[in-house]
């Protein structure tokens, strides 16, 4: 051990990796030490010892078989691993990009809103404490001129942050975004997917305001369901699509689903099950007047509680005007929902 290339050598030979492959040299160097070795005619002698070096050779030859094709397969798992970890941090970075920009986005418009609330308190006050007409106009006057101006660079900031995809329409795309700012205050994801530009709606179906009001309900209703999770994962997804022709909207939402109750007395009556949250049921009895007068259908969705989202609310302006609900709990509610204008099935 004190000669330096036989310590280097026999170190060599400790790892573990390279222990077959020293087996196997070990192997052949007994064997030709064995023949070397022998004197005389005694092949016994000789059998025994080249037996006894072939199992030393074949030892150390399955032994470092067996560790290259370990030691590739963990090469390639890590290989593999290391891919993988790297796309995930590269999602992950794209993700903080995004809500980062998002986050700047918001600062702005609650830095701005905050100043705005201030002066709209203000005129309040002097609305509520005057009693001169033509002062009250002007108040009035100048309160809309506010809001004007605030959706007008709530609109600005969102053409230049492409927070959302844009609907084709101005108007729709800052009540939207209003939406987008709600859903945020309340830590909840809020995206919007358009595919098609809505202003065919409105030239064709329904007024600008009542698409507006549309939107906003159920977008509002949405919040509300998620809001009642009590999670802090909430999601909600809308949509605007065309297949066929035929024009949809929709609302995804992983709150929770609608009682029973409520759908039973949807678009007959007022109901709410979430007063205590901002909930009026007004927003349903609007929804059917409008769906009413566009001659659409109104489509629920129910996914079972696995699923990424909750609840789908659908509006097809496919000129049927049904009402339509596919659920996952079909049975349970044909049972208890006793309407002939509703068609349940299964989703």
């Amino acid at each position: 051990m004190k000669i330096k290339r036989l310590k280097n050598g026999l170190a060599f030979f400790n790892n573990s990796d390279n222990f077959g492959i020293g087996l196997l040299i070990s192997g052949f160097i007994f064997l030709i030490i064995a023949l070397l070795a022998q004197d005389g005619d005694d092949y016994k002698s000789i059998f025994v010892y080249m037996f006894i070096g072939l199992i030393i050779c074949c030892i150390g030859a399955v032994i470092w078989i067996r560790t290259n094709i370990t030691r590739y397969y963990k090469s390639r798992l890590q290989q593999k691993a290391d891919e993988h970890f790297n796309s995930i941090i590269a999602e992950k970075d794209s993700n903080i990009e995004e809500l980062t920009k998002s986050n700047a986005f918001l600062s702005k418009i609650v830095h701005r809103d905050n100043h705005l609330m201030s002066s709209l308190q203000y005129s309040l006050e002097e609305l509520c404490n005057c009693n001169d007409k033509q002062k009250q106009s002007k108040i009035i006057t100048e309160l809309l001129t506010l809001a004007k101006e605030r959706n007008e660079l709530v609109q600005k900031e969102q053409a230049e942050n492409k927070v959302l995809a844009s609907t084709g329409n101005s108007v729709i795309d800052g009540a939207l975004l209003n939406m987008y700012i709600k859903a945020s205050a309340h830590e909840i994801n809020f995206d919007l997917i358009a595919n098609t530009d809505i202003n065919y709606l409105i030239n064709h179906f329904l007024s600008q305001t009542e698409l507006e009001t549309l939107f906003c309900d159920h977008i509002k209703d949405a919040v509300i369901a998620v809001e009642s999770t009590g999670k802090r994962n909430g999601n909600i997804l809308t949509s605007v699509s065309s297949v066929d022709g035929i024009y949809e909207i929709s609302v995804s939402d992983n709150g929770i689903e609608f009682e029973t109750d409520t759908l039973q007395k949807l678009g007959t009556e007022r109901v709410t099950t979430h007063k205590e949250s901002g909930g009026n049921g007004i927003g349903f009895m609007t929804t059917f007047d409008t769906l009413k007068k566009s001659k659409a259908s109104l489509i629920i969705t129910e996914y079972e509680p696995d699923k990424p989202f909750t609840k789908t609310v659908t509006f097809r302006f496919d000129g049927q005007g049904n009402f339509i609900i596919r659920s996952y709990r079909c049975e349970i509610l044909k049972e208890k929902i006793i309407r002939e204008d509703i068609l349940i099935t299964y989703n």
